[in-house]
């Protein structure tokens, strides 16, 4: 074996063609294999799938922003910022669990049940295996899945899609705003409750019904009693007035004459005494005429004096019973006047005591009313975050732009391409291999590579020469020979 020493060339100074030629061999092997295996692969591989949908996003500014900043820009920066955050929101374990349960997808085949460990694995893997992108530099989001199962894949984009759009507008709201205002509302009943409840206590123990209603009755019942009492007290003095009168009258000695005003048992005496009184004068006018015809012996003139003496009776006896019946009305309406009176008392005492009630309820209950105040405004003011809250979920709007289908076409393995780039595969490694080769092949094949190894003069060199036919068919002849030094 020549043994080469540091001028040793292991590349021959060959011509490109040369090497081709002599590593054909190796070339065409290499380059069939891998063809053939990349080739082989393309077509037994099972196809893989690829459902999409398309989604546009719009976020939907409040019109005072609109107004006042003149924020309504499709192409401001922090619009599409925004959007960045969608497939991060999209592939949150809450949108996509109620798609797994659905699916099935976190059931375990050889326990027949399904365990958080296993939804959770299933979650993460759904998660993994399903892109969300934007599309280029605009709103809308592209959503895709690979299955071996055409309509799974379709099956799967469509349930996600869904329950984004589902989920989506709600995220927006804040509930913080609600809660806060729930909160303090029911410390405020609790509170309310607790003065009410202590002011319901005092008012059975004390017997209170309703202090404005007590009071309105109280003063009504006082009013009519005053009234009362001044209407008594006026017909007192009417009957005392008259009973001096009728004293006059009879202290005088003539004739008792009242006007009457009264009505009643009272009435009917006036109008007696004073029919009574006519009576009598009549009776004198006729005494009067019979006077100046007969003496006073004379029957018919005896027969007038003695009625007028009986008439005379009879006002008498009339005018006692009504001095009589005025003085007992005069008892009976200052008897009346002291109940009354009383009346009056006990009302205004009543009075009093409900003050004090109302005072010692209003001691109990103190703030209440400003409470129910309060209560009233942070009721108000709860609708309004409710109302605030729900208009927010109208400010990201998700539109289903076009809805996953079934493909139809498999997306891998791609065969054109695949056999493209087994094509460039085989030309590359066969002719790296085949390069590599002669990179280190240590034989002589040239007068420069003997010359290089054994440092000595070339004398002569042999051509390379082709063998006739005939000569080519005997034992121990060649076709051709190489150069021999």
């Amino acid at each position: 074996m020549i043994q080469y020493s540091k001028h040793d060339s292991p590349m021959s100074q060959q011509s490109f063609m040369g090497v081709l030629h002599k590593r054909r061999g190796v070339i065409v092997f290499l380059f069939l294999l891998i063809v053939g295996v990349v080739v082989a692969a393309a077509f037994l591989l099972p196809p893989t799938y690829r459902a999409s949908a398309r989604l546009m996003i719009n976020y939907q500014l409040e019109i005072e922003k609109e107004h006042l900043l003149k924020l309504i820009q499709v192409s401001d920066k922090s619009y599409f910022e925004r959007l960045a955050s969608e497939p991060i929101i999209m592939k949150m374990r809450s949108i996509l669990e109620p798609v797994v349960v659905s699916l099935g997808l976190d059931k375990s085949i050889a326990r027949n049940e399904t365990t958080e460990g296993d939804r959770t694995r299933a979650i993460e893997l759904l998660a993994r295996d399903l892109e969300v992108e934007r599309e280029k530099d605009s709103n809308v989001l592209l959503v895709s899945y690979d299955s071996k199962d055409p309509a799974f894949a379709a099956d799967i984009v469509t349930k996600v899609v869904n329950e984004y759009v589902k989920q989506r507008p709600a995220l927006e709201r804040d509930e913080r705003a609600t809660e806060f205002f729930d909160a303090q509302i029911k410390a405020l009943g609790m509170q309310i409750d607790g003065l009410e409840k202590k002011g319901m206590e005092y008012k059975t123990r004390e017997k209170v019904l309703s202090v404005d209603k007590q009071t309105y009755i109280l003063f009504e019942t006082l009013a009519d009693y005053d009234k009362r009492l001044s209407d008594v007290r006026t017909t007192r003095i009417a009957h005392e007035a008259r009973l001096k009168v009728i004293r006059e009258q009879m202290e005088k000695g003539g004739e008792v004459i009242i006007p009457n005003t009264e009505t009643g048992n009272s009435g009917g005496r006036y109008l007696f005494v004073n029919e009574l009184s006519k009576t009598l004068m009549g009776l004198e006018i006729k005494k009067s005429a019979l006077e100046q015809k007969y003496t006073a012996s004379h029957p018919e003139l005896a027969s007038i004096i003695a009625q007028i003496k009986e008439t005379r009776n009879q006002i008498r006896m009339a005018v006692d019973e009504l001095v009589q019946g005025e003085e007992i009305d005069i008892k009976a309406k200052k008897a009346e006047e002291r109940a009354l009176a009383g009346s009056i008392g006990q009302v205004a005492n009543n009075v009093a005591v409900l003050s004090r009630q109302e005072y010692e309820l209003g001691k109990l209950t103190i703030g209440i009313d400003d409470l129910k105040a309060v209560y009233s405004m942070l009721v108000r003011q709860r609708e309004e975050a409710k109302i605030a809250a729900g208009k927010q979920e109208y400010l990201v709007q998700v539109k289903v732009l076009d809805a996953a289908t079934v493909p139809q076409h498999p997306v891998s393995p791609n065969r054109p391409l695949w056999i493209a780039l087994a094509l460039v595969l085989g030309l590359v490694v066969s002719f790296g291999v085949a390069f590599f080769m002669e990179y280190f092949d240590h034989s002589v094949n040239s007068v420069e590579d003997a010359q290089n190894c054994l440092g000595l003069p070339i004398l002569a060199a042999i051509s390379d020469f082709q063998v006739p036919m005939f000569k080519a068919n005997q034992p121990g002849s060649k076709g051709s020979d190489s150069s021999k030094v």
